[in-house]
């Protein structure tokens, strides 16, 4: 992407399969106009392990590392190191889960925050789309486990029907 271009919302979006896979195009028009680029210089928390949060980030340019909490040592333990169209916080943005990693800016990083703002319209007007959403994180979830391990990536035994329910609960603001 050249430097003085503008970030397109809508183009970044349209090609992270997070929600390639889940939304139309006309969807994604109205997700990207809802959200904009936000920038975090090298070393600044994007997001903190254990706190709450209803919100993802999509990495547009620079590095962020990933870690969580080193047990009994209280070392914080390095996971990965993620870049341009790399998505954090999917499961906090869509069941209003407790953030499962630390993400820290590795070099500057500009990146896009999805909120549960955002895309709770877009449910609302289609809710058919939690399920959708709910099939593309059970899958995500057992990339990481491969990735990464069992354990901490977990999704604590939620089977898709749980996630579904989850969901429904946190927009519908039951939860």
């Amino acid at each position: 992407m050249a430097e003085d271009q503008p970030i397109r919302p809508r183009v970044v979006l349209a090609s992270i399969p997070f929600f390639a896979e889940v939304l139309d195009g006309e969807e994604i028009d109205i997700l990207g106009g809802r959200v904009a680029p936000l920038s975090f210089p090298a070393g600044e928390l994007l997001i903190r392990e254990d706190e709450s949060g209803d919100s993802l980030f999509v990495i547009v340019s620079g590095e962020v590392d990933v870690s969580v909490a080193g047990g009994d040592s209280g070392a914080a333990r390095w996971l990965a190191r993620l870049g341009p169209d790399d998505i954090v916080g999917e499961m906090s943005l869509m069941t209003g889960a407790r953030r499962s990693a630390t993400v820290t800016a590795a070099t500057p990083v500009i990146a896009f925050e999805v909120t549960k703002a955002a895309i709770e319209p877009i449910l609302n007007a289609a809710p058919a789309l939690v399920e959708r959403f709910a099939a593309v994180l059970e899958r995500r979830q057992a990339e990481l486990d491969r990735l990464y391990g069992q354990g901490k990536w977990s999704l604590f035994g939620l089977t898709r029907r749980d996630l579904v329910m989850a969901m429904q609960a946190f927009f519908s603001g039951t939860i």
